[in-house]
């Protein structure tokens, strides 16, 4: 989505406001000038840019190759007896049971 004939054509009933100085409005209505859309087809399309970035950083975890190697040898290992887990189980068996 990068032209004004792109711009989403969701729902379109709510209405979002923002107050902004005089000088952040005219960079932003030659910026959508330059690219060729409404000024509200460049806001809508650039806040919702960052916002699927943002969401894409929050729902994805970065870790270093070797350990993500771990995690996946260690799920396909067999099963090792925990067994402080198993007495602790054991010991709290009336909250680990169903009634």
């Amino acid at each position: 989505m990068s032209r004004a004939s792109d711009t989403p054509t969701r729902d379109n009933k709510c209405r979002l406001e923002v107050r902004i100085s005089q000088e952040d409005k005219n960079l932003i209505e030659l910026a959508a000038r330059a690219s060729r859309e409404t000024v509200t087809g460049f806001v809508l399309h650039a806040a919702l840019e960052a916002a699927e970035d943002v969401m894409r950083r929050e729902q994805t975890t970065l870790v270093p190759a070797d350990f993500f190697d771990e995690i996946i040898d260690s799920l396909d290992a067999p099963p090792q007896r925990n067994e402080a887990l198993a007495r602790a189980a054991r010991e709290n068996r009336e909250i680990t049971q169903r009634k």
